[in-house]
């Protein structure tokens, strides 16, 4: 009896230990059903994976998946046997799950992923990798890493069929090989659409053989060491959308029509009004030129890129753009006119629609269903389309009611270029609207409050944004290309992660089982996932957990929310950095705004501060603070340039007033003239001589926008001196006259 017990002991000791060494359950999207069951099955050498008929090609990506971080070549079999000590790859026609719905069984002898479809196979093998250990997504032997998966249940299936990402090629060209990361990205959160934006003003990016000058010319901007661009050849389009679809992700191009369309006409000018010789745009602005719709060989063209484009893409979609015409050129054109008059039309707005409704039926012969910008469905297109709502939620309800198809990407909670928080130091991102934090990005539903049940079906889904219009705002985001740099791409994992998981949850989650905690709470691992697989993201600041008022001053406590990472603070009013005190019970501070905090992955890789910033309400008249000044922003005596960044503040048409206003130092603020610049080009100015100081005089600037366009970078130059030294501090405001 002594000898049973002892080795009942020991058996309990052994569960014990492997459940020590498995982390917790962690699946994101966060699956419909999910129970533990308290087993562990360990992977080892020489485990197979097995798999029935027609899943050939899942049983190899799961068996590439494996392979790089455990260094074993796992043997692959085709079986209808299910086997223990494996992984069974099984189809099974009677589940009652959606073609991309999944069961996942894990057990201490073996594991079974089933399906309907391959899909949903594909589905199951991406939770599987989340239950290992992060280190599976290293793409080099991790040595002395027990390989094992807890014991699950899970039934999963996704709320909605459109889990998609914008990826803007066409602003900034990316190489094949960061798309086809980009799809890998996709895939690891099971979003299944990439909504690939090849063309726009900025650039040409799909090779069509018949057109080659839509490549030689419109795929490049600028001349000598300032050229930059490129294209796809259709090689590289076969293989992007190879490596898609046996990760179920569905790339839709996206042919911009009639606006966004410079780069075409540059290449072809007799495809416009004025027939032009234009140039690609080197800086972001949005052209009036737009395909000449009066003449018959726009269409012709058109045809004939639709042709070679279906022929690479065998999506069932094409996105046709369709957002943001001007009709000047179209008002103005002898063709464009003629038409309006034998279509009997009574504006130039009208003439869109007549475009659509043209490229639908050209493309409906292909057998596409056409996927456009809200505008499409707003503008009277009768024939069933997909609208993809960006700005207004109620375009979604009416463009159902018209019996369209609706995605939401929606600006504030899908359009990750914008940055995630104002906090100093933050990387240069869209500014027109506010920032989306990943809560932001999480806490929102695709449906619509308002569609009836009847139609809720027709909601497809959401979709992400991620446009490379900051790359033509400046230079320093660019490549560069001697040292074989790729900053870009680093630019666009900021950006996307870990936001796109968010998107991921939203689109896959029933909203009944989502919750922000949760989810924040499950992402604390997959940041490990990111650094094994070599993805960018941005890393997480510390939570604040309270700040509580003591006597004397503060006492703040604070919550690692990345594992692995250390918290380092400081509290004498300096940046934290990698080398402060380590966060380890709750700090004391005299003033809030003495104490920083950091989230520390490793000496280069760190999150913005936690702070807390100083309050300016006795300034609220004045509007939305533009910048501050100091003593190393000024000079003493002379006269220099102040310059301030406005994008997002300038937001309108309209007249503005700038105000200086001082705060503190030995020297009062002299100004001499302010002057107000759109995608580097002046616009507008005021030149008057004002001070701020002990007393202000003059010290407000007007200045009038008359030309706004999304997406511009604004920025504001002043002139400015110390009247007598550098000693100066102080605040500038802008508001809406």
């Amino acid at each position: 009896m002594k000898s049973r017990n002892v080795v009942r002991l020991l058996l309990m000791l052994v569960i014990v230990l492997a459940s020590q060494t498995v982390k917790a359950v962690n699946v994101i999207p966060r699956p419909v059903k999910m129970v533990e069951n308290g087993q562990v099955f360990t992977i080892k050498s020489d485990m197979k994976i097995v798999y029935s008929a027609g899943l050939k090609e899942q049983a190899e990506l799961l068996e590439s998946a494996l392979s790089p971080a455990t260094g074993w070549d796992l043997e692959i079999v085709e079986s209808k046997k299910i086997k223990d000590k494996a992984i069974f790859l099984k189809l099974d026609k009677n589940l009652e799950l959606s073609k991309e719905g999944y069961t996942l069984k894990v057990t201490n002898k073996k594991i079974v992923i089933a399906a309907k479809e391959s899909a949903g196979i594909f589905y199951g093998i991406q939770s599987l990798l989340q239950l290992l250990p992060v280190e599976i997504y290293n793409k080099q032997r991790q040595k002395n890493i027990a390989w094992n998966i807890p014991g699950v249940e899970i039934e999963d299936t996704p709320t909605y069929k459109w889990r998609g990402m914008m990826l803007d090629v066409s602003r900034y060209f990316f190489e094949k090989e960061y798309v086809i990361r980009f799809i890998d990205m996709m895939a690891m959160y099971k979003l299944n659409v990439l909504h690939f934006h090849l063309i726009d003003d900025s650039g040409w990016r799909l090779e069509i053989k018949k057109y080659p000058k839509l490549t030689s010319i419109g795929a490049w901007s600028g001349e000598g060491e300032k050229r930059h661009g490129g294209f796809y050849t259709q090689e590289d389009i076969k293989e992007i959308v190879a490596h898609a679809s046996a990760r179920n992700v569905d790339v839709i191009p996206e042919i911009e029509i009639p606006a966004h369309t410079l780069s075409a006409i540059a290449a072809y000018p007799h495809l416009s009004c004025e027939e032009k010789q234009l140039k690609v745009p080197e800086q972001h602005f949005i052209s009036r030129d737009l395909y000449c719709v009066g003449k018959e060989s726009t269409f012709e063209f058109l045809e004939d890129v639709f042709e070679e484009t279906f022929a690479l893409f065998p999506s069932s979609y094409i996105h046709i753009g369709g957002d943001e015409a001007r009709y000047d050129r179209w008002a103005k054109c002898p063709h464009c006119q003629a038409r309006m008059k034998e279509q009997g039309l009574n504006h130039e707005k009208q003439l869109q629609v007549y475009f659509n409704k043209r490229i639908q039926k050209m493309v409906g012969k292909h057998g596409k269903t056409i996927v456009g910008w809200d505008e499409i469905i707003e503008d009277g297109l009768t024939e069933k389309s997909v609208g993809m709502v960006w700005h207004d939620k109620k375009k979604a309800i009416s463009g159902i009611k018209a019996g369209h198809d609706i995605v939401m990407a929606l600006t504030g909670h899908c359009y990750f270029d914008v940055a995630e928080s104002k906090i100093p130091g933050e990387i240069k991102a869209a500014t027109w609207l506010a920032p989306i934090s990943l809560q932001k990005a999480y806490e929102w539903d695709p449906m619509i409050e308002g569609i009836a049940e009847e139609n809720r079906k027709q909601v497809l889904g959401g979709n992400g944004c991620l446009w490379s219009d900051q790359f033509i705002h400046g230079t320093i985001l660019q490549r560069l290309a001697p040292i074989n740099e790729n900053r870009a791409e680093q630019y666009m994992d900021y950006l996307a992660f870990p936001r796109m998981a968010a998107l991921a949850e939203v689109c896959w989650t029933p909203l009944k089982l989502r919750n922000w905690n949760q989810f924040e709470q499950n992402m604390r691992t997959h940041y490990n996932r990111y650094d094994q697989a070599g993805y960018g993201y941005r890393v997480p600041q510390p939570k604040l957990i309270s700040k509580k008022e003591v006597k004397g001053g503060f006492e703040i406590s604070l919550e690692n929310v990345v594992a692995g990472a250390e918290v380092r603070y400081a509290t004498d009013g300096i940046p934290a950095n990698v080398h402060s005190t380590v966060y380890t019970k709750p700090v004391f501070v005299k003033r809030l705004s003495d104490f920083q905090a950091i989230s520390v992955v490793s000496r280069q890789q760190y999150s913005l501060p936690l702070y807390f910033a100083q309050k300016y309400d006795e300034f609220k008249k004045y509007g939305k603070m533009v910048s501050q000044w100091r003593p190393k922003d000024i000079t003493g005596k002379v006269f220099a340039d102040f310059e301030m960044n406005a994008t997002g503040k300038i937001n309108k048409n309209g007249t503005y007033e700038l105000s200086f206003l001082y705060t503190d130092g030995t020297y009062r603020l002299d100004i001499e003239s302010v002057t107000l610049y759109k995608n580097g080009k002046q616009i507008t100015e005021d030149v008057h001589a004002g001070f701020t100081g002990g007393s202000s005089e003059n010290n407000t600037y007007v200045l009038s926008v008359k030309e706004y366009e999304t997406g511009a970078a604004f920025t504001i130059k002043a002139k400015v001196r110390g009247d007598q030294g550098k000693d100066s501090y102080g605040l500038v405001f802008i508001k809406m006259k």
